[in-house]
């Protein structure tokens, strides 16, 4: 049972397969249209192609080649019980047919009851394989039918979701997985599962396979997990043939339409391109691993022996798929490397090499202890630890140096603890820094309910009662609010005052009132009065940014 070791990449095998004449060709057919014309060193064979009609002729090179007195238990012994030991060791694999309507295909899978086909002796061989171990058999099968997943081993059709994991492997969501212990029990399960695919009759095949049938057989040990798929693919129909119709011609579109995006998948890996579409089809998305992907693959050419222009199209795309390679990886589970990488150290000598110093400094603040600590909102309350309320002006932090522009300066700071009692007159750390006088409104608005308002109000320049000189006896400056056109007159003389300094404190009072008008309006407005606020707001900004 134990795989010998398999190379870390190997390219798609082909083979190819031509059936036998029906009694209907025998009669009519001048010859098969195929042949063998030569073998290589290697094992890889020359096959040639000719009209039987026509001088046409074409040769292609493949992997090897069954006539049609072969029989489907040579392949098997050939070709597919050589990758079966690998999925026990967590290598999976990949088996698939190939070819135009009519060609063998779902005969090669699946055989017949003296005749197996490739599927019922793979899982004979891996059953058997099995025997006496603690290995454990499990079995899924599902179509792809007009581009959607069902699975074929519930009894009530069930759309299954292709979904890739976190290793961006492909996942079958809602896909059965039944264990299977003897031949017998597959026997039953499988024979459920084909009476369900979808099969109808069309104007080349009696009985033709309507979508691609998937039956999936996975291997668990107590290491590693392996899976072999056996994909029994339906044909490309030339619907001028198969005078297809109604729901008969939209399931040949989705058919055709699926292998010509496989068609696009191994162009465009033999063409090395950095985009592979295989999420064009369903049908390339299942068969990712397969093709350019971490599995083996084995693909089965099968031909019909009177249709040379059907052999071209099946064989030429047969012969492209032997250049693409596969990288075979173990399902085991990889070892965590020990050696951690120091990300900062790098990221450090990078930005040193493009010598972005200032980078590097700010780099080493975010990287500091402390600063590993302290979240970013926790530094910004530090910066507003303390609040200035008067005069434009700069504001420093703690260590001194100048961190932004603040609109509202103070000659007092006022704590961070105290911020919520700011309104209060007695709270406030008064200095002996002259402030100028204050012409800002600030009414209390006794209509206002006790929910919170929307906007808070600016808070307007404030002086405590106890700074007021003993020259302000024709115009007092106090917390009372008072209007720009209120019995105390700018004029008031004080003393120092410039009349500069008098017209800057009338501008920033009056900024100060329109803003406080607005926000109180703000407050109360309802829908309509606040969609016509739209010329009112530009004036505002522009007095603001005056």
């Amino acid at each position: 049972m134990a795989a010998t070791a398999s190379p870390a990449s190997q390219p798609v095998r082909v083979v190819l397969r031509v059936r036998p004449f029906l009694p209907s060709e025998a009669i009519s057919a001048a010859g098969p249209c195929v042949g063998l014309l030569g073998s290589h060193p290697g094992g890889e064979v020359t096959v040639q192609l000719k009209d039987q009609y026509t001088s046409r002729n074409e040769c292609y090179r493949l992997d090897a080649f069954f006539g049609q007195e072969s029989r489907v238990s040579e392949i098997f012994d050939q070709e597919v019980c050589t990758v079966i030991p690998a999925i026990f060791d967590g290598i999976n694999a990949t088996v698939f047919a190939y070819g135009a309507t009519g060609s063998g295909k779902t005969y090669t899978m699946q055989g017949t009851e003296d005749l197996p086909g490739l599927i019922p002796l793979a899982v004979s061989t891996v059953l058997a394989l099995c025997t006496g171990t603690w290995c454990s058999v499990e079995i899924s099968y599902y179509e792809v039918y007009m581009e959607k997943c069902y699975d074929l081993l519930e009894p009530k059709a069930r759309e299954i979701m292709a979904l890739d994991d976190k290793d961006g492997n492909l996942q079958l969501k809602g896909l059965a997985w039944v264990p299977v212990r003897s031949l017998e029990e597959f026997h039953e399960i499988y024979s459920i599962g084909v009476q369900r695919r979808k099969v109808a009759h069309t104007g080349l095949n009696d009985v033709s396979s309507r979508s691609h049938a998937v039956l999936s057989i996975r291997v668990s040990t107590d290491v590693v997990k392996g899976k072999l798929n056996l994909i029994d693919l339906a044909g490309n129909e030339d619907n001028r043939r198969t005078c297809n119709e109604g729901i008969r011609l939209q399931e040949s579109a989705k058919i055709n339409q699926s292998l010509f995006a496989l068609s696009n998948v191994i162009s465009a890996l033999n063409k090395k391109e950095p985009r592979i579409p295989y999420r064009e089809s369903k049908l390339t998305r299942i068969l990712q691993d397969s093709l350019g992907g971490n599995s083996r693959a084995v693909m089965i050419a099968c031909l019909n022996p009177v249709e040379y222009q059907e052999a071209v199209h099946t064989v030429s795309l047969a012969a492209r798929s032997r250049h693409v390679v596969n990288h075979m990886s173990s399902a085991s589970k990889q070892e965590t490397p020990k050696d951690k990488v120091n990300m900062e150290v790098k990221l450090r000598a990078w930005l040193e090499s493009k010598g972005k110093t200032k980078s590097i400094q700010r780099m080493g603040g975010l990287l500091s202890p402390n600063a590993s600590k302290t979240p970013l909102s926790m530094s910004h309350r530090k910066q507003s630890a303390s609040v200035r309320v008067s005069g434009r002006g700069k504001a420093m932090d703690q260590d001194g140096g100048k961190i932004k522009k603040v609109l509202f300066d103070s000659a007092c700071r006022i704590p961070a603890e105290n911020l919520h009692r700011v309104g209060t007159q007695d709270e406030v750390n008064t200095t002996k820094k002259v402030v100028l006088p204050s012409l800002t409104p600030c009414k209390e608005d006794k209509t206002v309910s006790s929910l919170r308002k929307a906007l808070s109000p600016i808070s307007s320049n404030m002086a405590p009662q106890n700074q007021q000189s003993a020259d302000d006896s024709n115009c007092v400056f106090s917390l009372e609010p008072k209007t720009p056109m209120g019995s105390c007159n700018i004029v008031g003389k004080v003393a120092g005052v410039t009349p500069l300094d008098k017209f800057n404190a009338m501008g920033s009072s009056l900024k100060e009132s329109l803003i406080q008008q607005y926000l109180d309006f703000l407050n109360v407005a309802n829908k309509e009065e606040l969609q016509k606020l739209k010329v009112c707001s530009l004036l505002l900004i522009i007095i603001w940014l005056i």
